[in-house]
C-alpha cells in the first residue's frame, strides 16, 4: 500500500522510529469493511503524549507526541476517489461510508512491540485523504471522530508536503524509495517545495 510506504516515511523523516503493529482480526460490522493497516510509531525526543492536541494535526504536533497508534484510510483500501477532493458532500458521504464503530475501535487495539515497554498510553492518529473545507461539516466530522475516541487526524495532503519541503534533490535516499521518488519528481521540476500564503485576497 503506498500509502503506508508514505506515511512511515513521513514519521521516519520526523524523528520517529516506526514499527508494523500487528493487525487483529475485524469483527463482524454491518458493512463489511476491511481492517486499516496501523503503525505504531515512537518518538524518542518527546518525554509523554500532549494531551492539549487539537483533533486536526499537522506536522508540527509531531514534536508534542510520544508514541502513537496510526491507522490508515487510504486512497488504495477505501472507496475514495478523485472527484472526493473538490466535494465536501461526497467527502462526507465517503466518512460515511468507511467509519464504522467496529472498525476503528479494531484497528486501534492492534498491539505492536512498544505497547508493553512501559512508553504509557499510545495517542490514537487516524490518516485519512482529505478534510471537508466547510467550517460546519469539518466541526461535524471532528465531533464523530472524538465520539469514536481518535485522538488526532492527519491528511495525506500534510504528510505529502512535509515530505516535499524535506526531500532533497542532491541527497541520495538508497534504500527508501518514497523518498528517492520524492527527489526525483523535484530534480526534475515536477514539483516545488510548497509555499506559504503571505497575502490572502480581500
Amino acid at each position: 500500500m503506498v500509502e503506508q510506504d508514505l506515511i512511515g516515511a513521513y514519521f521516519e523523516s520526523n524523528g520517529f522510529l516506526v514499527r508494523q503493529a500487528t493487525i487483529a482480526t475485524l469483527a463482524t460490522t454491518k458493512k463489511n469493511l476491511n481492517p486499516l493497516p496501523v503503525l505504531a510509531v515512537m518518538n524518542p525526543r518527546a518525554t509523554s503524549n500532549d494531551l492539549a492536541l487539537n483533533t486536526r494535526l499537522y506536522s508540527a504536533d509531531l514534536a508534542k507526541i510520544r508514541f502513537a497508534s496510526v491507522a490508515i484510510l487510504g486512497w488504495g483500501n477505501s472507496s475514495f476517489s478523485p472527484a472526493s477532493l473538490s466535494s465536501d458532500a461526497q467527502l462526507i458521504k465517503y466518512f460515511k461510508q468507511e467509519i464504522d464503530g467496529a472498525r476503528i475501535k479494531e484497528c486501534f487495539s492492534t498491539k505492536s512491540e512498544w505497547s508493553d515497554a512501559g512508553i504509557g498510553d499510545s495517542l490514537r492518529i487516524l490518516v485519512v485523504p482529505a478534510l471537508p473545507s466547510s467550517t460546519e461539516r469539518l466541526t461535524k466530522l471532528y465531533q464523530m471522530f472524538e465520539g469514536l475516541e481518535v485522538d488526532g487526524v492527519l491528511t495525506l495532503r500534510s504528510i505529502l508536503e512535509n515530505l516535499l519541503r524535506q526531500s532533497q534533490p542532491a541527497k541520495s535516499y538508497e534504500g527508501r524509495e518514497i523518498l528517492q521518488l520524492l527527489r526525483l519528481v523535484k530534480a526534475y521540476g515536477l514539483s516545488k517545495d510548497p509555499q506559504l500564503e503571505i497575502f490572502q485576497e480581500d
